[in-house]
């Protein structure tokens, strides 16, 4: 079964949306990082689904689900085989330190903020997610550092696998706030501190040919590594991403296009004529909505003009400080230029 990416929906600093982003994506004009300034946390809507919102990066993630779907791409999917998978970095650290804080500073241990605590937990923004959008099927929240958005990409390719779904969307998100930018500080991490979140619709290609949308990309392979010294992370690397091209059937030389995290490209061999796209150094560091956004760069950068019809190979490689390095191999269409949901 080919497991295919038929629906894109994002915000970034760049702007709400996929137009903005893919405008910077194909000029290769940076923006200065920082929030998605044109986006601003609503209340709830009086009628329809009671949904609480507490905090900006579930109102951010669940926008741009609701973008995602508006289209009415999971219409002809029965409900209960919907799946959601989610994931963040940093989801929930700055409510618990606010909430931890509170405890200690105020005249009584628990004269804090309840509207808080839900927000504190992992999964909040998914939960919301699948009460507000009739997502009955697996849900599912993941957490990887910088490779987050790979990580749940890799796990709604093994629900649709599995035959647990029969779609899923899939995604990731973060949101900019002082304590992730001095954690991030006190970890001597280096790049512009930026927020957004990135949504995808997984599927089945026949199923997505069979109710009309295009594919945008095939995923190929998803590999992943670890290791205990940085010294070993680039080798690591290297091996992870010789196993998605053996499972392609590829060569290094047949790769179009690279999407790396940072700077992991110049240790990779075979790799010298591809185009090189650096998100990061587009829109900022995302940090754990990075990988998914360097796959909606891997789309989007291929996703108008004329070549060849079965698409080109394009390569994302990310690696975590932490001990986690990945890829993902995908072989990405070249499109017209759609509204929202497409690109």
């Amino acid at each position: 079964m080919d497991t295919v990416i038929s629906a894109v929906s994002l915000m970034s600093p760049a702007g709400v949306g996929v137009g903005p982003f893919r405008e910077a994506v194909r000029t290769g004009t940076a923006v200065p990082g920082g929030p998605v300034g044109d986006f601003h946390v609503a209340e709830p809507p009086a009628t329809g689904r009671a949904v609480r919102l507490a905090d900006r990066p579930s109102a951010m993630a669940l926008a741009t689900i609701g973008t995602l779907l508006d289209g009415g791409a999971a219409d002809r999917c029965p409900p209960a085989r919907r799946g959601l998978v989610l994931g963040s970095a940093a989801a929930g650290i700055d409510q618990s330190m606010t909430l931890t804080r509170d405890s200690l500073t105020r005249p009584r241990p628990d004269n804090v903020n309840p509207a808080l605590v839900p927000a504190c937990v992992m999964n909040y923004a998914s939960a919301q997610a699948a009460i507000e959008f009739d997502l009955r099927g697996p849900n599912a929240t993941v957490t990887a550092g910088r490779l987050t958005g790979l990580a749940a990409l890799r796990y709604a390719r093994r629900l649709l696998a599995a035959g647990r779904s029969d779609a899923v969307v899939c995604g990731a998100y973060e949101d900019l706030n002082e304590r992730r930018v001095a954690i991030a500080e006190a970890a001597g991490a280096r790049g512009v501190p930026a927020e957004g979140c990135c949504a995808f619709l997984v599927e089945p290609g026949e199923r997505a040919r069979e109710h009309g949308r295009a594919v945008l990309a095939e995923v190929l392979a998803l590999e992943t590594g670890v290791f205990a010294d940085p010294g070993e992370a680039f080798d690591v690397l290297g091996a992870a991403v010789g196993r998605a091209l053996r499972a392609a059937g590829a060569a290094p030389s047949d790769v179009g296009l690279l999407v790396p995290a940072g700077r992991e490209d110049a240790r990779l061999p075979g790799l010298g004529k591809a185009r090189v796209v650096r998100p990061a150094e587009l829109i900022g560091d995302t940090h754990g909505a990075a990988a998914a956004f360097q796959v909606a760069a891997a789309i989007v950068a291929d996703a108008a003009g004329t070549g060849d019809g079965d698409g080109r190979l394009a390569l994302v490689t990310a690696v975590e400080p932490d001990g986690h390095v990945g890829c993902c191999l995908l072989r990405t269409r070249r499109q017209g230029d759609n509204k929202e949901t497409g690109t």
